[in-house]
């Protein structure tokens, strides 16, 4: 007796609470009001999972067979308003389901298991797109649902569906098939086919809107779906407007009585201080946004997203890169043959230099020396016994490049002109020694020629501000076998903003560099004699002044007829220039 005490109490409550209850004013007929549906009050406070299942068991008058799992379970449930005996299934389903569970039909019996299992055991498999009945969807059913695609992706759909669905609905994709298939309850199952009837059709053009329910699609014109939906994301939701007003409190209305004050549009409560963020995803395939939505609030985002995705002007960007040099060099020396020996050497390095005697001394026909050469020969004989060269040279301009890169406003561009240069960056012996060993180098490639990267910003008065960076990176020589024998690289960058006019030619840079060297090569004590003593050395400068000059001229193509002027005119340019070179061919 015990044991059953609590029983007994919970069927005297559960006969309380269930019994049918009627309304009815003061002063009225009793006969004119209408009973109320059958109700019960869902207020569970720390309870057992258990005793919860027991009390509902009583309530939708079915047996309920609970796993084990469920033991040490406990909940809370407070609630305000009663809940209709129709909907106690439901109300059921869904608060094991915030607990991990889920349930099973079998004939007149009901079992709890965890919901993964649900879904694994799940008796009821549909096939196609369409949607779930009401009454299914009331019944908030276990469900696995089977969609073959048309014209999407199936891989590319997955991650979008995964996000706007419950943790707990499976998403499959059959492998070799185009196919989804969906299990979970009756109501995610639902909103996951509106959304797969919406993204599985023929493209209806960019600036296309459609909406199921909750659950919104904008196929972009201008901008890029993925980059939008990354700034979407970081907004809060924006709160939905309030309805309009009736007119102000008390003002009379068409049958004189005062009007009503206006009432605002229900909101869901929110908690003080936190707003949530707005739920968007992209599909790329369709360049389309997915936004969850209320109808309210999806009429500000859609103004957020239409100002986002105008149309942007574009820029084409002129360049013309200029090295202004100067050289000055001057050398003047005589090279004397000091022995007496058949292969003696010259004492300034001239001979050498100039390809007149070969490494071990001996003379040659050759001569690469620049400028002014004279050699004196001993008489009688081929042995040459001095050089005296001088030698002045001076040069100046040199177009490096003219690149010319078309980009959107707002929208890095860069384009690379060059080539990779071969580096030596280790020696090693592979082999086995001696006339067997082999050297094996390694190398790395590192680039040269020309970099140009560049933002161009348009303002309402067409001035355009860019952020511009320019390198310049080229082969300045190699160096002795002695030191590696890799070559030597000059680099020159340059990295600012500026503001120009459309069409406006201006120039940037001054990369200003000046070399001065001075080198003198003599014979000891005679070299050093005043006057007499130029007959003994050789005396070399050389002044070398570079200045790096960047010319820009930004043309802003905003419409078809400006992009296929200047289409055209540089086609004609490029055309006098293939001619003006079969003409010198000839």
């Amino acid at each position: 007796m015990r044991n059953r005490l609590p029983l007994v109490v919970l069927s005297i409550c559960l006969y309380v609470f269930v019994t049918p209850s009627f309304s009815q004013e003061k002063g009225k007929p009793k006969a004119k009001s209408s009973p109320e549906p059958a109700s019960f009050t869902a207020d569970w406070r720390d309870t057992e999972l258990k005793d919860f299942l027991m009390g509902m068991s009583a309530i939708i008058k079915r047996n309920i067979l609970i796993d084990d799992a469920v033991k040490g379970k406990k909940i809370t449930i407070i609630s305000q308003k009663r809940v209709k005996i129709e909907d106690a299934y439901g109300f059921m389903k869904s608060v094991l389901e915030t607990q991990g569970f889920g349930l099973i039909e079998e004939n007149d019996l009901i079992k709890v298991v965890k919901i993964k299992d649900a879904l694994a055991k799940s008796p009821i498999v549909r096939i196609g797109k369409d949607p779930v009945s009401e009454a299914d969807v009331s019944l908030n059913k276990t469900i696995t649902q089977i969609v073959p695609l048309e014209f999407s992706n199936a891989a590319e759909l997955e991650p979008i569906l995964k996000r706007v669905t419950s943790p707990d609905t499976d998403i499959i994709i059959p492998k070799n098939q185009n196919t989804l298939i969906f299990s979970g309850s009756t109501s995610d199952i639902n909103k996951l086919l509106k959304l797969v009837d919406n993204l599985d059709v023929r493209a209806d053009g960019p600036g296309s809107i459609s909406s199921a329910g909750d659950i919104h699609i904008y196929t972009l014109e201008y901008n890029e779906a993925e980059k939008l939906a990354a700034i979407l994301v970081k907004l809060d939701m924006p709160d939905a407007p309030t309805a309009p007003t009736q007119g102000p409190p008390g003002e009379p209305g068409a049958d004189g009585k005062p009007a009503p004050p206006p009432q605002p549009v229900a909101q869901p409560a929110k908690v003080p201080g936190k707003q949530d963020k707005i739920k968007a995803v992209a599909h790329k395939e369709s360049n389309s946004l997915i936004v969850t939505a209320s109808p309210q609030e999806w009429e500000e985002i859609k103004k957020i997203i239409k100002i986002l995705d105008t149309p942007r002007k574009q820029v084409l960007l002129e360049v013309l890169i200029v090295e202004l040099s100067s050289t000055d060099l001057n050398d003047f020396g005589i090279d004397w043959r000091y022995q007496e020996l058949a292969y003696g050497q010259f004492n300034t390095g001239l001979a050498a230099q100039g390809g007149v005697i070969d490494k071990n001394g001996r003379p040659t026909n050759v001569n690469t020396l620049s400028g002014f050469s004279l050699g004196f020969i001993r008489r009688g004989g081929q042995q040459i016994i001095g050089i005296l060269n001088a030698n002045s040279t001076n040069e100046n301009f040199n177009v490096l490049s003219a690149p010319q890169i078309l980009t959107l406003d707002n929208q890095e561009a860069e384009i690379n002109v060059g080539q990779d240069v071969p580096v030596r960056t280790q020696n090693r012996n592979a082999g086995l020694g001696g006339d067997n060993a082999v050297t094996v180098a390694n190398f790395e490639y590192r680039p040269t020629g020309i970099k140009l990267k560049f933002t161009p910003h348009i303002n309402k008065n067409n001035r355009i501000t860019l952020d511009l960076y320019q390198e310049i990176k080229n082969v300045a020589g190699i160096s002795s076998e002695a030191t590696g024998g890799n070559p030597t690289f000059n680099k020159r960058d340059i990295k600012t903003t500026i503001v120009v006019d459309n069409i406006q030619t201006i120039v940037i840079g001054g990369l200003l560099s000046n070399d001065k060297q001075k080198k003198v090569q003599k014979i000891p004590i005679l070299g050093e004699i005043p006057l007499l003593g130029t007959l003994f050395r050789r005396t070399t400068n050389q002044n070398r002044k570079t200045n790096l000059m960047v010319f820009l001229t930004p043309h802003i193509l905003d419409d078809r007829d400006k992009s296929d002027r200047i289409t055209i005119q540089k086609k004609n340019e490029q055309e006098r220039m293939v001619d003006e070179r079969e003409k010198k061919l000839r």
